[in-house]
């Protein structure tokens, strides 16, 4: 049996009466080729079963056209969504996705090294930050690196992530508004970041108010169970605030469980309670929870368009962009 030869570009061009560089343009997303030569060009190729070869392109481009994106959050309500969102921005830059899984530092770091081994042009990781070596490494090797929903000092990467300041403003700015006066704040990553960012905005708001004041803060709570298991606690300690500021709607709904059906609370009067995220069910009727819409989508699109500017520029500065999250006011809250 004689074995068939596979089809080159120039074989298409051939067929197709045109130059070898239109074909290659015609396999480029974002190319400029007139619809017409392009569509005569990818008949040609059908006709010839022609697959452009793209290990040999990204010899010649010096890319290999792989961006990583390495996960370590999958406990994130929006998670599936979020990595969803990612690899289709990518693919539609002209990119293929390869996606590493990691939560501690030393899978990290060994998820950027397999990165490196795979000649990646850039990586994008959500919720985490490789280690301060592996970063110069990566910048040595020129691969940007974006980090989403994450921040982390001394890393040399761009960020992209919500403005905390302002949202920890508008919700003290609403709190005062209702004469709220004992606010306690239950997070789950003390070391977020964005976390802190909401926690100490929201201080320096309500501070500015005399007798208004952060009487408790409780972190490394998430989940509707721990929330559920805060507020009793919080009312057996006799610390009772008339506010409640969760880093989660996951927790939050867990408190607002344990106010109506363990504790006898009435919300919004006697207490207070504001999410994070904006998940559906915190816009159910029987929930109603005020909280934070986080632009996810937003968020994914920024990343990605940071990171395929940063390959395609060669360009290892790093940039901060903080996007606008909105405060939403629902039945948890007094109304004005």
């Amino acid at each position: 049996m004689t074995v068939k030869r596979r089809s080159n570009s120039q074989d298409v061009a051939d067929l197709a009466s045109v130059s070898q560089a239109s074909v290659s343009r015609a396999f480029t997303p974002g190319a400029s080729i007139s619809a017409k030569t392009k569509a005569k060009i990818l008949n040609a190729a059908a006709k010839l079963d022609y697959q452009p070869n793209i290990i040999a392109r990204s010899l010649s481009k010096n890319q290999s056209g792989l961006v990583g994106i390495l996960f370590a959050n999958w406990d994130h309500p929006k998670a599936a969504e979020i990595l969803k969102g990612l690899c289709e921005a990518i693919t539609e830059k002209g990119f293929k996705p390869v996606v590493q899984s990691a939560n501690t530092l030393e899978s990290v770091d060994r998820a950027f090294t397999d990165f490196l081994s795979y000649q990646v042009d850039g990586v994008i990781v959500f919720s985490t930050s490789p280690s301060a070596n592996m970063s110069a490494l990566c910048i040595r090797s020129n691969i940007p690196i974006v980090l989403l929903n994450h921040t982390a000092p001394g890393i040399n990467a761009s960020i992209i992530t919500i403005d905390s300041t302002k949202v920890g403003r508008d919700i003290g700015n609403a709190l005062l508004e209702r004469a709220y006066k004992r606010i306690a704040i239950v997070s789950s990553d003390p070391n977020s970041q964005v976390v802190s960012g909401i926690s100490d905005s929201l201080a320096e708001t309500v501070n500015q108010t005399q007798g208004t004041r952060i009487i408790s803060e409780r972190t490394g709570i998430h989940g509707y169970e721990a929330g559920l298991q805060t507020i009793v606690e919080l009312w057996r300690e006799d610390v009772k605030p008339d506010v409640i500021v969760c880093t989660s709607d996951y927790t939050a709904l867990g408190i607002l469980s344990g106010c109506r059906h363990t504790l006898n609370i009435n919300v919004p009067q006697d207490l207070c309670i504001i999410g994070l995220g904006d998940i559906p069910a915190a816009g159910w009727t029987d929930h109603d929870l005020s909280t934070v819409k986080i632009p996810h989508n937003e968020l994914v699109r920024t990343s990605v368009t940071t990171l395929i500017s940063k390959i395609e520029t060669q360009s290892m500065d790093p940039e901060s962009i903080k996007l606008d999250a909105k405060l939403i006011l629902r039945g948890t809250i007094k109304s004005l």
